[in-house]
């Protein structure tokens, strides 16, 4: 008894010493963490993670809508019988009489739609980027199109001088 007495003081003496001479003596540096750079990733990584994020994103709220989806539909499949009124707040799958390989279809159904939607946003920006990148090029090719007002085409020679002064420029 006495030895686990003075063992436990000893122990605690030691963790005392150690945890105010680990504060008073520590070095403090401030932290300076560099933010992370997104420039330093290729775009593909980057549309890639995006697409990965709405796609995992979408799952809790496409998952919902196909189980009160299919709920709705065995509901009017069976009559409106009473016996499968939907209950989005059903406690388990027994309670909501869902067999197993229902279960396994309504999450292999949320999970096409939810990779659909990844991949439908992927595209989309494919396709906007490509766009956009285009639009940039035409701009830059250095024709500059400088509509002219019907006076000018009207004063012959003057409008001509300043027309040729335009495309030389």
């Amino acid at each position: 008894m006495f030895l686990s007495n003075r063992l436990i003081h000893i122990t605690v003496s030691v963790v005392f010493f150690w945890v105010v001479s680990a504060e008073l003596f520590a070095e403090i540096q401030p932290l300076n963490a560099d933010p992370y750079d997104f420039s330093a990733a290729p775009q593909w990584a980057k549309d890639l993670r995006r697409a990965e994020i709405i796609t995992l994103g979408s799952v809790p709220f496409v998952t919902m809508g196909v189980t009160f989806s299919y709920s709705l539909y065995r509901y009017f499949a069976h009559g409106m019988n009473s016996a499968y009124i939907p209950n989005p707040f059903a406690q388990s799958s027994d309670a909501a009489h869902l067999s197993t390989s229902e279960q396994i279809g309504i999450i292999c159904t949320a999970a096409g739609i939810c990779v659909a939607v990844g991949l439908t946003d992927f595209i989309w920006n494919l396709i906007e980027r490509k766009i956009q990148e285009k639009n940039e090029m035409e701009s830059q090719n250095g024709i500059t199109i400088i509509p002219s007002a019907p006076q000018e085409l009207q004063s012959g020679s003057a409008g001509a001088e300043q027309h040729e002064q335009l495309l030389t420029e």
